[in-house]
């Protein structure tokens, strides 16, 4: 602003214009669904006294995407765990059959050398 009052050089319509424009927006921003939050000014369960200072309602409004945003990931990892475990499980299911395999492809071939070379004698 400048010293007589104006807003940088812009009319007194062009400047009301500005302003009705800001108010406009902020109050979409307050009027947007709020979820509820745990961060709610007052006092503390544990902490009698102690006051949780007051939060604007873009605060709490970020503070909820940023908790949901923080519940997503730990879902997101959850799900990752799972996976990859039931990934570690078949993994370990397939070891066992290739040693059971290993195990019968000896005793063939076992079968295969008394077979050859056996008979001979």
């Amino acid at each position: 602003m400048s010293k007589d009052g104006d807003h940088g050089g812009l009319s007194s319509a062009a400047a009301a214009d500005f302003d009705e424009e800001d108010q406009v927006i902020d109050m979409d921003i307050h009027n947007e669904e709020q979820p509820t939050t745990n961060f709610d000014a007052g006092t503390s369960a544990g902490h009698q006294g102690d006051e949780i200072p007051s939060m604007s309602s873009f605060e709490r409004y970020m503070v909820n995407r940023l908790d949901g945003f923080a519940e997503n990931q730990r879902n997101l990892h959850d799900l990752c765990v799972t996976n990859f475990q039931s990934i570690d499980n078949r993994f370990q299911s397939m070891d066992t059959r290739i040693l059971t395999l290993d195990e019968q492809n000896e005793v063939v071939q076992n079968q295969i050398f008394e077979l050859q070379y056996g008979k001979d004698d």
